[in-house]
Order: structure tokens, then sequence, then C-alpha cells
């Protein structure tokens, strides 16, 4: 029987979990951890085990959602401070760093202080008109923490350039399977044989192409385009490294 005397005793020191090795799945998009051979590990996706698109620099949202993973938040201060802005109650959707309008640990204390604001019309968090409460002490805690893991981490890690390739080429002989599993994908190529007056490619797409582009209005956007063996374009081929 659990009584309240054996509860694990309330603390306020923090234990840090180690910086984040994350990467963008090519096929679903989410940030995923990477194994040790550089490759995502599964997460119910058709990029499972595969190389990332891109490796994600280890943020201070994306190192706070990975600590907010772990379940000690009575006996630890950094999942405690984490919890409270990646884990709501049971029925609140679950959200990553990729879900929060902050990045780091100063843009999150003025995105506090401004939720603060709309709610009472003023940014004071203490009664007497302080400006800053105990969690933006927690928070300041943390980031310090966090600071230090940085200085002190791999450089290869730490500072990981994020920009995207041009194109990431990959090849399945099975063929490339749609993100919802639903079917295998169809030649991208089709509608260019409709214009050329040819027959649709009927092939297994076995080569999936993911570019990034820029919408209209500047956002980064990523495109996915499955080819046959046959039809994947010259430039792919060259980037693939297969002969034309």
């Amino acid at each position: 029987m659990t009584t309240i005397a054996s509860w694990p005793a309330h603390t306020n020191e923090p234990k840090p979990v180690p910086l984040p090795n994350l990467g963008s799945c090519g096929d679903c998009g989410d940030e995923i951890r990477l194994r040790a051979n550089g490759r995502l590990y599964a997460h119910d996706c058709t990029g499972d085990g595969q190389p990332p698109l891109v490796t994600l620099r280890p943020t201070f949202a994306r190192w706070l959602w990975t600590q907010s993973k772990r379940r000690d938040d009575y006996t630890n201060l950094a999942t405690l401070v984490a919890g409270r802005h990646f884990r709501g109650c049971t029925r609140s959707p679950k959200i990553t760093a990729a879900d929060v309008g902050w990045t780091t640990a100063e843009e999150l204390h003025q995105q506090m202080h401004a939720r603060q604001h709309a709610l009472t019309g003023s940014e004071a968090m203490r009664v007497n008109g302080e400006r800053c409460g105990g969690a933006c002490r927690d928070l300041a805690k943390i980031a310090a923490i966090y600071d230090r893991l940085i200085a002190d981490g791999d450089p290869a890690l730490v500072g990981r350039d994020e920009a995207a390739p041009g194109a990431t080429v990959r090849h399945d002989a099975r063929g490339w399977l749609l993100p919802d599993y639903s079917d295998f994908a169809a030649c991208t190529t089709n509608h260019f044989r409709q214009q050329d007056g040819r027959p649709p490619c009927t092939d297994t797409a076995v080569w999936q192409v993911v570019q990034e582009h820029e919408s209209a209005d500047g956002f980064p956007m990523l495109s996915l385009g499955f080819y046959c063996d046959t039809d994947l374009p010259a430039e792919h081929r060259a980037k693939a490294g297969v002969a034309a």
C-alpha cells in the first residue's frame, strides 16, 4: 500500500537530460531522435530507419521538450519546468518543439508575460506588482543549465547548420507507401506524360525526391515526388549516384 510517508521527498534540484540529437523526417516532417548510426528512430512512419532530411540544432525548445518526456516532476525542477510548457492535462494534444512559438529561453520568458497580460491586462506575475514571479525564476535556473550544456557540448552537435539540401533522393526497391499507408505512391511524372501525349506510368515508384522551395509569401516548404526507375529525372539520378 502506498502511503504519503513513502512518497519521494520534494526537491528543487534540477537533473537535466543531455542535449538532444534530432533530425527532421523527410516523410512526415516530425523531429525524431537519431540513432548512433545517424538514422531516425522508429516513429510509425515510412521514414523509420532512414537518414534524416536535416539534422537539427539542440535549441532550448528542443532540449526542454526532451526533458518533458521524463516523469520525475516531483523531484526534478528541470522536468517540472518542462512539463509546464509541453504537458497539459491528459486531454491536451501532444506538442513538440515544432509546435511552440518560441525557440530560446528569452523568447519563452517574453511569451509567458504576454500570456499574463492577455489574461489580466498586466505583465506583472505577482500581486505586489513585480513583473517576474516564481515561474520566471525557475525558467532562469533551467536556462542557465542549458547554456552550460551548450558551452560544454560537442561542436558537431551544437554547431549544426540546419540548411536543408536542395533535394534529397532516396530509393526503396519495394516502392514508396503514401504517408497514410493506404497505397503505394503513383509516379509523379504522369502529369508530364499526359501533356506529352504519352500513356501514364504504371511502374512501381521506387524513388522518392524531397525538395525544398519557398512559397509565394516567403515561407519554406517541402515537396515530395515519386518516380519509377526509368522516369527519375537526370539531375536527381546524378545526385543519387546512379547511372543515367
